[in-house]
């Protein structure tokens, strides 16, 4: 019965220290998730404030191409008008 006791105490204290090891590095990798996260946190908002300066360059390029658009559209009308049909690049292939 000595035996017994004395290997069920031997078993309990191994299951204690695996389960406490585990749980050690379970806290040990998710801290250092943490600590990744908050950098890759702060680059985003460093990425954040250097795009900004880019909304109103982006603004002023897309109202440009807009006027383009508009030139592009009545040019086709006044193709159409015409009777003629615009000419399309055909598109390369490979290999040939």
């Amino acid at each position: 019965m000595t035996a017994l006791l004395v290997l069920t105490l031997i078993y309990v204290a191994i299951l204690v220290i695996s389960l406490a090891s585990g749980l050690i590095a379970i806290f040990y990798f998710l801290n250092q998730a943490r600590a990744n996260l908050k950098a890759i946190a702060a680059g985003l908002k460093e990425v954040d404030k250097n795009v900004v300066p880019l909304s109103e360059a982006l603004t002023a390029a897309n109202n440009g191409l807009s006027l383009v658009q508009a030139d592009l559209e009545k040019t086709a009308e006044n193709l159409a008008i015409e009777g003629a049909e615009p000419t399309r690049p055909q598109p390369a292939t490979l290999g040939t």
